[in-house]
């Protein structure tokens, strides 16, 4: 992938370059600013969004994309913007209407410009819009978590039995073990109640690097794929049990089209809202240390 290169004819020795680069690798020498070690560069494009002249320019990136910042006073009002987090809210009714192409598009575009650890944009994306293959994933995905559930409850009830205390993991995921019984049992009944017959699941997924921010990424990224979708008029509601399904069934991760090394961090269903919410989100107070 090739570095940053200045263009020399717009370039005005303004500095301001050098000073945004995090790497600290461009370097003006012999009257001209030069990329002092592009093995280095992380591509974040800094540079040329600071620069008045557009003189650093990106190869791997399309110049298209680097548009002027929009004016500020065009920019949604602190408390606006504030309203518009707290209307999203987790949709589990959904209209059995179909999704467009174009809105999905945009949806994960909102998450292909989320910010990633060191800009290496290693997320990857699989939109299942294929009823038979939700129902395939669906199938799979509950009667995992049932067998999960029933091995939980066992190893439980033995540790009760001969009074010797559980391991940690088994007693923090005893809180689901009975709703993951009770899911398999609705959908016995024909009811589900893993996807609430969403027309859409999202799956983020990538290759393990080694690094400490690949779930924050992810989260980020998510966040804002919901934040699109709301402002869309769509409705989604997040699932990482499905997460937890194929973290260990290579077969989940072959019907949804992930490679069996990848790691799924988080999935979530998309489709126009079956019902409308007359009231915002409310949480319990944050709980904030103020150091000044």
């Amino acid at each position: 992938m090739k570095a940053i290169t200045i263009d020399h004819e717009r370039c005005t020795l303004c500095g301001l370059c050098i000073k945004t680069c995090v790497r600290q690798i461009l370097q003006e020498q012999d009257g001209k600013i030069i990329c002092t070690e592009p093995d280095r560069c992380i591509f974040c494009g800094h540079c040329k969004a600071v620069c008045p002249e557009d003189a650093p320019q990106v190869a791997s990136y399309r110049a298209e994309e680097f548009l002027p910042v929009p004016a500020k006073e065009n920019y949604p009002l602190p408390d606006d913007l504030l309203a518009f987090f707290r209307v999203r809210r987790s949709m589990r009714i959904y209209r059995k209407k179909q999704v467009e192409h174009k809105k999905i598009e945009q949806i994960i575009q909102a998450g292909r410009f989320a910010p990633t650890g060191g800009n290496r944009q290693h997320l990857e994306y699989v939109v299942i819009q294929n009823q038979e293959t939700l129902a395939k994933v669906r199938d799979l995905a509950i009667k995992n978590l049932k067998k999960q559930a029933d091995g939980i409850a066992r190893v439980l009830a033995d540790s009760r039995a001969q009074e010797k205390p559980a391991a940690v993991k088994d007693m923090l995921a005893e809180r689901y073990v009975r709703t993951w019984q009770d899911m398999h049992s609705f959908y016995k009944k024909g009811i589900d109640r893993l996807f609430y017959n969403a027309p859409v699941l999202i799956v983020t997924h990538f290759a393990p690097m080694g690094g400490f921010s690949e779930l924050v990424d992810a989260g980020l990224a998510n966040m804002q794929m919901a934040l699109m979708a709301e402002a869309l008029g769509l409705g989604t509601c997040f699932n990482g049990l499905v997460a937890i399904a194929a973290d260990n069934s290579p077969a989940i991760k072959a019907a949804m089209g992930v490679p069996k090394n990848h790691v799924i961090p988080t999935t979530f269903t998309l489709g126009y809202p079956g019902v409308r919410y007359a009231r915002l989100v409310s949480r319990r107070r944050a709980q904030v240390k103020w150091i000044t």
